[in-house]
């Protein structure tokens, strides 16, 4: 059995999305930020979460279901306090945020909770974080120039609609300085809202290019999405490559070793 495998072991029930009765289970491992957890009836669904403890409780989304009786999630929170035979509630529902226009310019965390010490928001519906695609009859087929209102960069290099670009360069040389501009214009011309996601960013990066767009007056009309996962979370999932490291291969498999003992 390979335990880092994102995909079922061979034999295994198929993954299943679909939402599950509520239902009870206990966990029979944790790793860092890695929770296995056993249900003798009602398995739940891929991204499904999942309750331990009191208040606050911990928070797991399933991110596989290894066999018939056991689901691997992703806790959301710290996990002090998880200990084996825990108890783990579920309703089967999946995360939720809001979504209406009273969101641009907030700041919310991962479960739909604004953390930026403003009015709270209430009575806005609530999506789930994992909604399905637009379907094919509603995507774009041709290629389109993207205006993006900055003379060097639509003349000298067009991006394309849809396409992807990247801002190289060390501190100081202009990226946040052209990504405010950019969305300076956009909103202006389109009078619409500019989504900026960032995957990866640390909050020291996040928390100066949120009040850099707001000094800037670009805020009111923009959501930021920043999303960053644990390197132990993301090694004990993936198993990750080796890396070279001052000339030699050092491998990154000290924690998947651990799990492998388990």
């Amino acid at each position: 059995m390979n335990p880092e495998a994102h995909v079922p072991e061979p034999g295994a029930r198929p993954c299943s999305t679909t939402p599950a009765p509520a239902g009870a289970g206990r966990i029979i491992s944790v790793r860092g930020s890695v929770v296995d957890v056993w249900f003798d009836h009602g398995l739940p669904a891929i991204y499904s979460v999942l309750y331990a403890g009191a208040a606050p409780a911990v928070i797991i989304e399933v991110l596989t279901q290894l066999d018939d009786h056991r689901v691997r999630g992703i806790a959301l929170n710290p996990t002090q306090g998880l200990t084996r035979g825990m108890r783990i509630e579920t309703a089967g529902k999946q995360l939720t945020v809001p979504v209406a226009h009273g969101i641009v310019g907030r700041m919310f965390d991962v479960f739909g909770h604004t953390i930026d010490h403003g009015p709270p928001l209430v009575g806005l519906a609530q999506r789930s974080i994992h909604p399905l695609p637009p379907p094919l009859l509603q995507r774009s087929t041709k290629s389109e120039i993207f205006r993006t209102g900055i003379k060097a960069t639509d003349v000298l290099i067009p991006l394309e609609r849809g396409g992807k670009a990247g801002l190289f360069g060390g501190a100081g040389v202009g990226k946040t300085v052209l990504l405010t501009e950019m969305i300076h214009n956009l909103v202006g011309h389109t009078n619409g809202v500019s989504l900026f996601c960032g995957i990866g960013e640390r909050c020291r990066e996040g928390h100066e290019l949120y009040h850099e767009m707001q000094a800037a007056g670009v805020l009111p009309n923009m959501v930021m999405l920043f999303g960053q996962m644990q390197r132990a979370a993301r090694r004990a999932l993936s198993g990750g490559p080796r890396r070279p490291h001052h000339g030699r291969i050092l491998p990154r498999r000290r924690a998947a070793q651990r799990i492998a003992a388990d």
